[in-house]
């Protein structure tokens, strides 16, 4: 759906990462599209991701190699499951994280502003 500030190469991109499902870095987004014909300048990638993660439309982590790469996601609190294999990204719940946060606050008075949490192993379609 088109917003008075979406534009075409923002609704590709969008549309890249949701089909995806794994990180990608602003010059492997920028590869895929201009692969698929798109004509997206690579400037408009990292203003779009930049974007993106401001409206928490996606996530962004430093890869091992010290990259940013970013992946589409719900914008409620959740944590991801990575494939080592193929790279596929599903969002977990946490329940468990969220009653150590409560446990930080009642039993040591620590107040948590944030959380990251991410798991690794194989998807079921890697398995």
């Amino acid at each position: 759906m088109r917003t008075e500030y979406s534009t075409r190469p923002r609704e590709q991109i969008t549309a890249l990462l949701r089909k995806e499902r794994r990180y990608l870095s602003a010059a492997e987004i920028y590869a895929l599209l201009r692969k698929s014909r798109s004509k997206v300048a690579l400037s408009t990638v990292y203003r779009t991701l930049g974007l993106l993660e401001t409206k928490r439309e996606v996530s962004q982590r430093v890869d091992e190699h010290g990259e940013s790469t970013y992946v589409s996601c719900a914008p409620t609190h959740h944590h991801h499951a990575i494939c080592r294999k193929c790279g596929k990204v599903e969002e977990v719940a946490c329940e468990a994280m969220e009653s150590f946060a409560g446990e930080l606050r009642t039993h040591h008075g620590f107040e948590l502003d944030d959380h990251a949490m991410e798991f690794f192993g194989r998807c079921a379609a890697c398995k």
